[in-house]
């Protein structure tokens, strides 16, 4: 199927004048220390997702802080992205402004006369929407984030017994997610449930202009695994070969 002819995105043209990728082809989620943040840079990785200000509270012993003081040290290519449940412009700017981000995931939904107020101040901080796929109504929702009030969206999946949104392990219908990313005016980066062992099939099967994943490389115990990492990040690399020489 192809994609949308509304679509006002180049997928040839990913860097910007910072010289980070976006879309980001591989974003990983969760990262608490600069060890690891150093890893992943070191081995393709291009965004960072450090979760700041959510329900459960400090995750992982990440303070305002400590991710600033991690983001000070990325290199240039590396995009610094606050995953996050504010919903207000004051607040968010208080965060983005501490850490020195790059780009913000509002994952817990924001009103867009926020996101407008946001974009005003701040027109070089990338803007991410959440889209849960439970449904078909995930791609009526979809259509609505529409630059420039925002830069792309995530599609994440839902706890249906917890009800928890994101970070759930679970995977949703890559049947919607594919419709999604053939209609969406804003580059998709798929999540939800992602692994090294399943990321080249959801890749395949969604098309999406990059991938995230958060409990699919830590170890029981939440705690970030870096061969799992490693072999995510090349998995991911050698599935968006295959969809270069690829029709959609």
């Amino acid at each position: 199927m192809k994609r949308s002819s509304e679509t006002r995105f180049d997928m040839n043209d990913r860097s910007n004048e910072s010289g980070r990728m976006w879309p980001p082809k591989i974003q990983i989620a969760g990262v608490s220390s600069l060890d690891e943040a150093q890893f992943c840079a070191q081995i393709g990785v291009d965004a960072l997702g450090f979760t700041l200000e959510i329900p459960g509270g400090i995750h992982d012993d990440l303070t305002w802080d400590k991710a600033a003081y991690i983001i000070q040290r990325l290199p240039r290519t590396i995009s610094a992205v606050v995953i996050t449940y504010l919903k207000s412009f004051e607040e968010i700017s208080r965060l983005v402004q501490a850490v020195s981000a790059h780009a913000v995931q509002f994952h817990g939904g924001i009103g867009e006369d926020q996101v407008a107020v946001f974009k005003r101040k701040y027109p070089t901080i990338k803007t991410i929407g959440r889209v849960t796929v439970s449904g078909r109504d995930s791609i009526t929702q979809a259509a609505c984030f529409c630059s420039p009030l925002w830069d792309a969206i995530i599609l994440d999946s839902t706890d249906p017994i917890t009800g928890r949104l994101g970070a759930t392990g679970i995977t949703h219908d890559w049947s919607l997610s594919s419709e999604i990313v053939n209609t969406a005016s804003v580059p998709v980066i798929l999540a939800g449930g992602l692994t090294p062992d399943n990321v080249v099939e959801a890749i395949l099967t969604v098309r999406p202009a990059g991938v995230d994943t958060h409990t699919g490389i830590e170890d029981s115990d939440g705690n970030r695994n870096l061969a799992k990492i490693k072999a995510f990040t090349q998995a991911t690399l050698d599935a968006f070969k295959i969809t270069k020489r690829t029709p959609v």
